[in-house]
């Protein structure tokens, strides 16, 4: 039983997939942005043709669908937060600001 949930634990800890998940589109203000969180390695927001390129910590949750949220890895400020569901198509982006209950939604992007 000791076996079982750590083997569970550990598959949700992390990207323990065997394929990059990517996605892309417009947000809300026009910017073309791309999210990508590969097998192994940090996960990526890069925005205008990966021009800026944000680089991202991600956590799983478990639930019936394993939950993923990546968030910006900068110390303090405003950071950028993506969240998806494992075979969803559809990942939100978000910025989450110092001031508690004041976060700005970016937009969606497409997954595949």
């Amino acid at each position: 039983m000791k076996h079982l949930i750590a083997l569970s634990a550990l598959l949700i800890s992390g990207p323990a997939f065997a394929d990059s998940i990517k996605c892309e589109g417009p947000l809300n203000s026009g910017t073309y942005a791309e999210f990508e969180m590969p097998a192994t390695g940090k996960a990526t927001l890069a925005f205008d043709y990966r021009e800026f390129v944000i680089d991202m910590d991600c956590q799983g949750y478990a639930a019936d669908i394993p939950v993923y949220e990546c968030v910006e890895i900068i110390p303090g400020g405003n950071k950028y937060v993506v969240q998806f569901a494992m075979g969803a198509d559809k990942a939100y982006v978000s910025q989450e600001s110092n001031t508690p209950g004041f976060n700005t939604e970016k937009g969606i992007l497409t997954c595949k």
